[in-house]
């Protein structure tokens, strides 16, 4: 059962095509990587799924419904989380404070509800001990993993996330590819857009190679990286995997 169906997206910014004719689907538990260079629309597609954006034509649907039609954003964000790239952590609340705020106010869950979800979702990312430590004092791979709890606190159907290791230090990486991994295990339905292609070929159970507004070409992991069929996605991945 396909959860997101995309179909002949098109968004403009003036007169900067960003999404030319975009058309994909995204079944229940399934692993969606978009790859591809910086500019070829791969987080402006994301942001037009969490209503960010707005679409100029076309349609999507998400857990059935025209995500074009919809009154209640918040109620919507709540089955559809997204983790970005910078964390969007608030920073004068601390971890747990963080956790507990969307909680209160969009799901109406009260404060021992709210914070026994959150304690339940940062030892599930491994940030338990750090209930009471402020954004500041985190790195970035245990900002990153809170603010992946923070979504998960809201029993999300969905998940986005927009390149959420491109800020971190290399050897921080590795920790918010775990935690998403074990995501990915527990069959959450996600689109992640991303430079790493060791978790790509890895997890997703497709790869969408994108470029200049368009998906050039798309397949399993085995598919895209084993034998692409396009010379632009040859010309990537032979430079993006040497690097």
């Amino acid at each position: 059962m396909n959860v997101i169906q995309v179909e002949n997206v098109k968004k403009s910014f003036d007169n900067n095509i960003v999404l030319s004719d975009i058309s994909f689907s995204v079944g229940k538990g399934d692993v969606v990587c978009l790859i591809g260079p910086s500019g070829s629309g791969k987080s402006t597609m994301l942001r037009c799924i969490n209503l960010l954006e707005d679409i100029d034509e076309g349609k999507i649907t998400v857990l059935g419904h025209d995500i074009g039609t919809i009154k209640d954003i918040n109620s919507y964000r709540k089955d559809v989380g997204m983790v970005f790239q910078q964390f969007n952590l608030f920073s004068n609340m601390n971890v747990l404070d963080n956790c507990m705020l969307a909680q209160t106010k969009v799901l109406r869950r009260n404060r021992q509800q709210a914070e026994e979800k959150a304690r339940e979702m940062l030892r599930k990312v491994g940030m338990l001990d750090f209930i009471h430590a402020y954004p500041s004092t985190l790195s970035g791979g245990q900002k990153q993993r809170v603010a992946i709890a923070r979504s998960l606190c809201m029993d999300p159907q969905i998940l986005l996330f927009d390149e959420p290791t491109s800020a971190l230090d290399p050897e921080m990486v590795s920790e918010v590819l775990n935690v998403m991994k074990d995501l990915a295990r527990d069959d959450m339905t996600m689109i992640v857009v991303t430079h790493e292609m060791g978790f790509a070929r890895e997890v997703a159970d497709k790869v969408l190679f994108m470029d200049d507004g368009v998906i050039v070409e798309e397949g399993t992991p085995s598919e895209m990286f084993n034998n692409p069929r396009n010379e632009r996605t040859r010309q990537f991945l032979s430079r993006i995997i040497r690097q």
